[in-house]
Parts: structure tokens; sequence; C-alpha cells
């Protein structure tokens, strides 16, 4: 796979971020005291070995095909922060076990991998996978109180080995600030990839996955010695493809959420960015430019296998794509035969890049009864009209008045998703600006990031993703970028 191929992979589905009508108004989240369903994997390491485990040779790859010997020099920046919050982890270790052996540590970073119960954007019960790493005594019988717990919503993700069961990636680096660290893998990916439709459609469902990913992770944590301080707190960091479910969890936990859960994380702040958007406007933007279809096709027909015909105004995801979409099958290693419409919702890209690489026209993606005389997108032709109306109703964050703060950033350069539509997501959740508790940032660009299309966006969401990763708080963010309102 080239790099563009994977980076269509990586940015596919950053704008489809919404829920189902029927979910939304006749489901609320019910999120259930026990959700934990099995422990995959647990993983103990020293500081120094948790660094070298992060990554994988994929994203090692990845990332030195953008900008040669990038892993080598971010894992020694890693490596050097790390070491440099050793000391103050020391000291709280020693007033709760008191000193090892010759000054040996006696406390460790543990990583755990688990199955949950959670439900998918058609509303059905199954099981999806998460992770959570919390630091923790390696004196059995001595429990460890956390300073807080950090939820992560990840960006859409480049290969099905970065999914946060299957790798250890970024955000765990927080574990460092004595954080407990909690990243579900959503709907598709994880032990569901290409077996679950992508679930992105939905941000709503998101969010609720998040939440019942971490009433889960609170239980694994709780069964080696590890509870929230009382003084403890919880933040909430989404980005580029996160970034939406990330601010529904926060209008959950401010609206819906029950007592129990709300004493068991107390919220103190969310970070949203690249990709805080309303979802019809960003995909009506879509729709100007056959342009770059290769990497569009995700967000364009990847979601519609998620939702039921009852969610989408009567219309089947068949009845948006050329016949061929489902009339063509592929064979997978496990026997199975997929359309090339089920290979995007799997998020399949082996099958479908090389073919979607050779796209120029919008033919190619939608029925002809989508398409004006001239070949383009009609938006107010009667199915995507549905579609539209059905993305509004999912990603809707109408009714909510934040009352935790809430830190918005993106990039005036992205041109991808336009700085405009941050914005008036910004405008419209801080009630024009009268809501202090809401806040919005300006993602500086870097003179090496390459302009042009969605090179752009890919790579300020990836720096994002790697100095979030480094800070305690969303406040702290306001260092990192120049804050707007």
């Amino acid at each position: 796979m080239n790099l563009t191929q994977k980076l269509a992979f990586f940015c596919a589905g950053l704008l489809f971020l919404s829920q189902s009508s029927a979910l939304a108004q006749d489901n609320l989240w019910e999120v259930s005291r026990q959700s934990l369903v099995s422990i995959l994997e647990e993983s103990h390491y020293s500081p120094d070995a948790f660094v070298d485990a992060m990554g994988n040779p994929n994203l090692d790859m990845t990332m030195d095909s953008v900008r040669p010997k990038t892993y080598s020099r971010y894992r020694s920046l890693v490596r050097s922060w790390v070491h440099s919050q050793l000391p103050d982890i020391d000291v709280r270790f020693i007033r709760e076990c008191g000193k090892g052996l010759l000054s040996k540590r006696r406390w460790e970073i543990q990583s755990h991998t688990f199955t949950y119960r959670s439900q998918t954007v058609d509303g059905r019960e199954i099981e999806m996978s998460g992770r959570v790493t919390f630091l923790a005594n390696r004196e059995e019988g001595i429990p460890h109180e956390v300073k807080s717990i950090s939820l992560y919503s990840h960006q859409a993700l480049m290969d099905k080995s970065w999914a946060p069961s299957q790798s250890l990636m970024f955000a765990p680096l927080k574990v460092m600030w004595d954080s407990a660290v909690i990243e579900p893998d959503f709907q598709n990916w994880g032990i569901n990839h290409g077996i679950e439709p992508d679930g992105s459609g939905s941000s709503i469902q998101m969010g609720r996955q998040l939440a019942d990913c971490t009433v889960a992770a609170l239980e694994v944590m709780r069964q080696h010695g590890v509870t929230l301080s009382p003084e403890g707190y919880t933040t909430n960091w989404g980005s580029s493809q996160g970034a939406m479910p990330a601010l529904q969890f926060a209008k959950w936990y401010d609206t819906d959420a029950p007592q129990w859960f709300r004493d068991a994380l107390r919220l103190r702040s969310t970070f949203s960015t690249e990709a805080a958007v309303d979802s019809p406007s960003s995909t009506r933007a879509l729709f100007q430019s056959a342009e770059h279809l290769s990497l569009k096709i995700i967000s364009l027909v990847g979601y519609y296998r998620a939702f039921t015909p009852q969610q989408m105004g009567g219309y089947r995801p068949e009845d948006f794509v050329p016949e061929w979409y489902t009339e063509k099958k592929y064979p997978l290693e496990d026997g199975r035969m997929v359309s090339f419409l089920d290979a995007i919702s799997f998020s399949l890209s082996d099958i479908t890049q090389p073919i979607t690489y050779t796209f120029t026209s919008f033919d190619q993606v939608y029925a002809p009864d989508i398409l004006t005389e001239d070949g383009m997108v009609n938006p107010d032709c009667p199915k995507m009209e549905a579609w539209l109306s059905c993305i509004k109703t999912h990603n809707t964050l109408e009714g909510w008045v934040p009352r935790h703060p809430v830190y918005l950033a993106h990039a005036p350069k992205d041109d991808f998703i336009p700085y405009e539509k941050a914005y008036e997501l910004y405008r419209d959740i801080s009630d024009e600006g009268k809501n202090p508790n809401v806040h919005m940032l300006s993602i500086p660009f870097p003179s090496f990031i390459p302009t042009g299309g969605m090179m752009s966006h890919l790579v300020i969401a990836f720096l994002g993703q790697i100095l979030l990763s480094f800070e305690e708080n969303p406040e702290d963010m306001q260092r990192r970028y120049k804050t707007v309102k």
C-alpha cells in the first residue's frame, strides 16, 4: 500500500460523525454499572520497557514515510519526557508503600486490554474491545489511588494494528501524570474489525461506546487495586475522528448521565481537536469537487451499512451506490466473500484502495439518480436529503449548554476540514461566545507540513495527538495553541 493509500485509510470517515434518530429519541443511554466481559491481555512495564513497547512497525514505517527518521526522534523525545516525570512518581509511591530493597521501584505501569458490552449504531448489543493503562504498586495488597482518569477517543485508523487494543499508542503516555488512560476501539475496530461496519457515522453512539468502555475499565482497575483518589477527576480528549464522540460524551455527562457515573468520574474538562464540525454542512463541502475521491470514499459512502433503512429515511445502503458495489464479490482470508460496499464499510483497505485510487468522477461513487446532468452530487435529491437529515440527527449537539470547560482546536490552514466549520460549531455550543466554559484555540501551521488537500489535515491532526499526549489537562493545551475565544 503506497503512502497516498495509507493516508486515505487513516483519514477515512473524518466528517460523518453522528447518531441514529431512533436511538437518540427512543433509547437514552442506559449505561450499565457492569459492562466488563473479559480480559484479553495484561502487560506489566518498567518505564523504559513502556517506551519500547509503544507503537508498531506499521506506525514506524508510516511516520518515516512522511518525514525520515521521525519515529526514532519521537521515541527519543518520549523517553526523555518519561524520565523527567519519574522523580514525582517515585515520591508518590514511596508515600504509599515505602522504598524497595536497594531503592528498587515498587511500582510499575500496567496496561490491560478487555472486552465489554455496548450497542452498535443500529441498536444491537455486542462485545467491543478497549484498553486501560495505569500505574500500580508491585506489592500485592497495597492499593493505589490515581490522580486522574483520561478518556481518549482515537483518530481514524490507518491500519487495524493501530487500534488501542492491538497496540500501545500515544495517549497512554498520560499515565506518567499518574492518570489512568481509557481507550475504546469503537465499532469496527479491535475484536470487531472486518465483522462490524464502521460506526463512525454516529458520534452519539460512539460516545455511548466510550461510556460503556469506561465502566468496564474502572472494573479492571478495581480488580487490580487501583481507584480514583477522592480529590481526583476525569479529563476527556478526542482527536480528528474522535473529536465529536468526545463532545457527545461531555454532553451526555452534563445532561443525562446517572449520578453514580458522575460520582465515579467527576469530569473536569474536554479537549476536542481537528474535526469538531457539523456533519451535514461538512458533508456538503465534499460534494463541491470530485478531486481526491480515493481519500473521500469512506466519508462519502462508508457509513451506510451501520444504519437501518428506518434510520436512513427508508433507504438501504445499496440505494446510494452503483450496482457493481454490491454485485461484485471479493474473497477474505477466512473464506468469506464480501461486496465492495462491505469492504468499504468494514475498512478493508487492501481491497478498496487499489480500486478507489483510480476514481476521478462521482459516477464511480454514487447511484445515477443522486447526480446532476453534469455529474455532480445533488444534495437536494430525495436520497441525499434523507441521508443529510439522518446524519444531522445523529450528530446533533443541540440543547447542550456545557457545564464544564470545553476546548475546541482547529488549524486555519487545514485544507480538508475548513476552519470555518469548526468555528461555526464553537459559536453554536458557546451561544455566540456567551458561555465562558467554551473556548476556541487556533492550531499553528508548522513550516514543514505539506499543503494542499488532505495532507495538511493528516499531519496537523497527527502532531496534535502527540502534543496532547504530553499534557495533563485540556486547559494546558492553551500553552501549545493560540486562544481565539
